[in-house]
C-alpha cells in the first residue's frame, strides 16, 4: 500500500459525493497525490479562494484547497474536512511536521512507505531521515526514467520530434544518474546511440530545418524567432558545451536564486563542433557557416540587430549596472563549460560523466556567472539561454584524418571535402543538408575519438543525444 491510498481511504473520498477537504500540510493538492486521484477516475477540483469554492460547489465533486477560514453561509453547503498535520501516514512529530515543506513531507512519505519504516520522526533524526529520503528519492527518479528508457528497443523513429523527445529524456537520466550516484545502463546506452545514428545517417533531421519561425528546431533559427519577439532589451546568454544533462545541472544551480523558465530543446549542426554550430546561432544560417575560415560572430549579431545598441561581453565584464548602460542587446559568450570539459581528466575504463560534473559545480559556485544573470534580471532585460552543442566521454580509435583532408575538426568528426580517400577510414559519412554532394563529415563511430587507443577524454563532433540536443529558454 502507498501512502496516497492510505490517505485516499482515511479521508473517505467517494465518486460523485461532494466533499471539500482544506488541507494544513500541502501534501494533498500536490500532484503526487492529484495524479492519485485521477488514477481513481474521481472528478476534483483546486480551489484557490472563496468565491472559487462556491463556484465549485454547484459541480457536485471533490473540491481541494488550502486551509482558509470559511465563512459560516458556506459550512451548511457541502461536507467539509480539515487535514491537519497529524493525519499525515507516518510517525512525526507535529510541532516538526508544521516547519516542514510540502515536497519535504512527499519525500518522507515516500521513503518511509518504500522502506515500511515506523520510526518517529522528531528533532534528534529529522536530518537523517531527510537525508536518507532525499537519496531514496533520487533513486527512484533515475529508476523511473531508466524505465522509460527500457523499452528503447521497441522504439521506432518516425521523424526528428521522435530524436528530440528522446533528447530530453536521455538528458534527465544521465542528470539523475549523477545525483544518485549510480552508473547509466550500459545496454540502454548502447541501444540509444544505435538507434539515433541509424535514424540521423539515414536523413531523419533533414525537415527540421523547415519549421517554423514560432517553433523552430535548429540553433540557426534562435535569432530570428528572438527578433520576432520585439523586446526592448535583450541579453543572449550563449554556453559553449552545454548539452541537455548540463543542463539540469545548471537550472538546479540557479533555482534557489529565483530562476524558472520556458525552455525547449534544439538540434546543434553536425559535425557538433563550435565554429560551425554556434556560428550558426549568430550567423542565423544552416549553410554559409560550413565554408567559415574565421567566423565573426560580433559583426554578423551587428547586422542583424541594426537597430539596436549591442556589446559583445564575455564571464566578468559584467559587474554592475554601469556595465551594461545605454546598451540594448547584451551578448554574453560563456565558455566555462567546454573548458571545463575539455580539461577534465577521465580516467581509462570510465565511462560517466560525473568528474565533469562535480568540476562544473565546484566552479560555478565561485564564478560571476549567477551575478551576472541575477544583474540582467533586475535590469528587465529579456534573457534568452542557448548552447551549440554538448558533449560525451569517448575512448580513443586508433584512427587519425589526414591533415591536407580536413576543413574543418573535432576529435569525434571531421569536415571534408568528398574523396575516394575518404573510404579508407572506419567512420560514418553524413551529408550535410543542403549543401553540395561533395561536403562530407567524417564522424567517429560509437563513442570514440579520433586518437591513440588507451586515451579517454571529453569530446564533441558526433551525434550522440549528449553532442546533438541542446537547450534554448527564456528566463520567466
Amino acid at each position: 500500500m502507498i501512502w496516497q491510498e492510505v490517505i485516499f481511504n482515511r479521508l473517505n473520498i467517494q465518486r460523485e459525493y461532494p466533499k471539500l477537504i482544506l488541507d494544513k500540510t500541502g501534501v494533498l493538492i500536490s500532484r503526487q497525490f492529484t495524479y492519485y486521484i485521477e488514477a481513481q477516475s474521481i472528478h476534483y477540483s483546486v480551489a484557490q479562494s472563496i468565491s472559487d469554492i462556491l463556484s465549485l460547489i454547484k459541480e457536485n465533486s471533490l473540491i481541494l484547497c488550502f486551509f482558509i477560514e470559511l465563512p459560516s453561509y458556506i459550512l451548511d453547503k457541502i461536507d467539509i474536512t480539515i487535514f491537519d498535520y497529524n493525519h499525515l501516514p507516518i510517525e512525526i512529530n507535529y510541532t516538526l511536521a508544521k516547519s516542514l515543506k510540502p515536497e519535504t513531507i512527499i519525500s518522507l512519505l515516500d521513503y518511509k512507505f518504500n522502506n515500511k519504516s515506523l520510526k518517529l520522526i522528531d528533532e534528534t533524526n529529522i536530518k537523517d531521515e531527510l537525508l536518507l529520503a532525499i537519496q531514496y528519492e533520487k533513486h527512484q527518479k533515475a529508476q523511473k526514467l531508466k524505465n522509460k528508457l527500457s523499452i528503447i528497443k521497441t522504439l521506432i523513429i518516425k521523424d526528428f520530434e521522435d530524436v528530440l523527445e528522446l533528447g530530453n529524456i536521455w538528458g534527465e537520466y544521465i542528470y539523475a544518474c549523477f545525483n544518485a550516484e549510480i552508473l547509466p545502463d550500459e545496454y540502454i546506452t548502447t541501444t540509444i546511440d544505435k538507434i539515433v545514428e541509424t535514424s540521423i545517417l539515414n536523413g531523419c533531421l533533414k525537415n527540421a530545418f523547415y519549421a517554423t519561425e514560432n517553433d523552430f528546431k535548429t540553433v540557426n533559427k534562435i535569432l530570428s524567432y528572438i527578433k520576432s519577439k520585439n523586446k526592448e532589451k535583450i541579453a543572449l546568454i550563449t554556453f559553449d558545451g552545454i548539452g541537455m544533462a548540463e543542463w539540469m545541472l545548471f537550472k538546479d544551480y540557479l533555482a534557489p536564486f529565483g530562476f524558472t523558465f520556458s525552455e525547449k530543446s534544439l538540434f546543434s549542426l553536425i559535425p557538433t563542433i563550435t565554429k560551425i554550430s554556434r556560428s550558426a546561432i549568430y550567423y542565423g544560417d544552416s549553410i554559409s557557416v560550413y565554408s567559415l575560415k574565421t567566423p565573426n560572430e560580433e559583426k554578423k549579431l551587428k547586422e542583424y540587430f541594426s537597430n539596436m545598441t549591442y556589446r559583445f561581453y564575455k564571464e566578468g565584464d559584467i559587474n554592475g549596472e554601469d556595465s551594461v548602460l545605454g546598451i540594448d542587446f547584451v551578448s554574453i559568450i560563456y565558455n566555462a563549460f567546454d573548458e571545463i570539459a575539455h580539461s577534465t581528466k577521465i580516467p581509462p575504463g570510465e565511462k560517466t560523466k560525473f568528474i565533469y560534473f562535480n568540476n562544473l559545480l565546484t566552479y560555478l559556485n565561485k564564478s560571476s556567472i549567477k551575478d551576472e544573470l541575477l544583474l540582467l534580471k533586475h535590469l528587465d532585460y529579456n534573457i534568452f539561454i542557448c548552447s551549440d552543442h554538448g558533449c560525451v566521454v569517448a575512448e580513443g580509435n586508433g584512427q587519425e584524418i589526414d591533415k591536407y583532408l580536413i576543413e574543418a575538426q573535432s576529435k569525434r568528426a571531421t569536415l571534408i571535402t568528398k574523396t575516394e580517400l575518404s573510404s579508407f577510414y572506419d567512420v560514418n559519412h553524413y551529408k550535410i543538408p543542403f549543401l553540395s554532394d561533395d561536403k562530407v563529415a567524417l564522424l567517429s563511430k560509437n563513442r570514440t575519438i579520433f586518437t591513440s587507443k588507451n586515451i579517454t577524454a571529453i569530446s564533441h563532433g558526433g551525434i550522440t543525444l549528449d553532442e546533438l540536443i541542446v537547450p534554448f529558454a527564456e528566463v520567466i
